[in-house]
């Protein structure tokens, strides 16, 4: 009998790694980035940096942000050279080049009035333990599915331990874990059928507006019209939110702060990091060269990926629970690619995607259970390479393995839906290659 690709990779590697092996791989990660958090710790509160970077990262611009509204200065946010002195007030180890704009909407810093009131350094730590406590709140919520029973700890542990998180997120001072919090919540709602509280949940994230366009795009292709309805009045909640802290003037502001990054992001100009980032356009700019041709070629791969999601939403409407899954499972991986910009922070999304699948797959066939260990394996893994294959093989590697991860999940789907879908799929794959 002809072996399933799966068992022929195992077969030409070895056993994979059990859960044993895994819990200790992650208890060894989770301690590397506990220690090097520490050691950042340290310089960080002797006044130095820690491996050239300053205490914090990027949380700097949120505690500054947050500084101004306390002094009921909102609009001083969005002014970049005046934002950017204050972050040098604050952090004075942050290189005189180095300046972090604000894009995010007025309401934000409003969670970070509380951090304001402390020193920056003991604010910062205050953060380090907020982020850890929502993070695995969330992971927390995610696996107490008694599905995920025989295999919690695990998934819990790889997770924690996942550079993703540790070294990017945590130590890095970034807010993603409120839009990973947001799409945990989105998840356990659409998990127990109540959809408008599934699109409530996920608006949360609309402080990030490229978090949700995507999946917004597929509630309306996929006829989910509770869920939708869900996301718009919490996202209308969010702009009323930030209206109410910053004005309508300094709300125009910020829509205008958002069209300037959206510039940055599209433009041929390296003003941005790209090794830092994981979308198509990203992608593309890194292995070619930002150019007129690596641009054209970036938005065809862009929409060809979206016309592939956007086709099996809109064949598989009003489909049994499990086809919806998979298919949110692989919209959120889509949600890292199909984007003008994605950084390598925001693929903590990668965790409920993944939490999705497994509960799915618990209980079929050996062939799909390896082929998800085989996933997972490659997901936990190369996030440990992607940044220096980035900077010198100009390969980021790790929007390869989203979106194979994500194209096995709509095959996924498929196989749920009449052979007729299958056949349809791969013709609209070979016209948009």
């Amino acid at each position: 009998m002809e072996k399933s690709i799966p068992q022929r990779i195992q077969r030409f590697i070895g056993p994979l790694p059990g859960q044993r092996e895994a819990r200790a791989f992650s208890w060894i990660a989770l301690a590397g980035g506990v220690i090097a958090c520490a050691l950042s710790l340290y310089y960080g509160f002797q006044g130095e940096t820690f491996m050239g970077r300053p205490l914090g990262g990027d949380f700097v611009q949120f505690y500054a942000a947050g500084q101004l509204l306390n002094q009921h200065q909102p609009a001083r946010i969005y002014d970049i050279p005046d934002f950017a002195g204050l972050q040098h007030q604050i952090l004075p180890q942050m290189a005189a080049t180095q300046m972090l704009p604000f894009g995010y909407p007025p309401v934000v810093p409003q969670l970070f009035r509380p951090f304001a009131l402390l020193s920056y350094r003991w604010a910062y730590c205050a953060w380090l333990v907020f982020s850890m406590g929502v993070y695995a709140s969330g992971l927390w919520l995610l696996f107490r599915n008694p599905r995920c029973a025989h295999y919690r700890q695990t998934a819990f542990l790889l997770a924690l331990s996942a550079p993703m998180y540790t070294l990017e997120t945590w130590i890095g001072g970034q807010l993603s874990i409120i839009g990973f919090s947001a799409v945990v919540l989105f998840v356990y709602c659409f998990e127990n059928r109540w959809p408008l509280l599934a699109g409530l949940a996920l608006g949360l994230a609309a402080y990030k507006p490229s978090w949700i366009a995507v999946p917004a795009a597929v509630m309306l292709l996929g006829g989910c019209w509770r869920m939708l309805a869900g996301l718009s009045m919490s996202t209308a909640g969010m702009l009323l939110a930030s209206i109410a802290t910053a004005g309508i003037a300094g709300f125009r502001v910020w829509i205008e702060h958002l069209r300037v990054f959206s510039l940055y992001a599209t433009s041929n100009d390296e003003i941005l990091r790209r090794t830092k980032y994981v979308d198509l356009n990203s992608f593309f700019s890194i292995l070619l060269g930002a150019s007129s041709v690596e641009r054209g070629i970036a938005t065809v791969a862009t929409s060809a990926a979206f016309l592939v999601l956007a086709w099996t939403w809109w064949r598989s409407r009003r489909k049994p629970h499990e086809v919806q899954r998979y298919l949110w499972a692989a919209t959120l991986s889509s949600t890292l690619l199909v984007n003008i910009y994605a950084p390598v922070y925001d693929t903590i999304l990668l965790v409920p995607a993944a939490a999705l699948v497994a509960r799915s797959l618990s209980g079929q066939s050996k062939a799909k259970q390896t082929a998800l260990q085989l996933w997972l394996l490659v997901l936990w893994l190369v996030p440990w390479l992607t940044q220096s294959w980035a900077d010198y093989l100009r390969l980021q590697v790790l929007t390869i393995a989203l979106a194979g991860f994500g194209y096995w999940v709509l095959t996924l789907a498929l196989a749920k839906s009449p052979a007729r879908s299958q056949i349809v799929l791969e013709h609209v794959v070979l016209e948009s290659v």
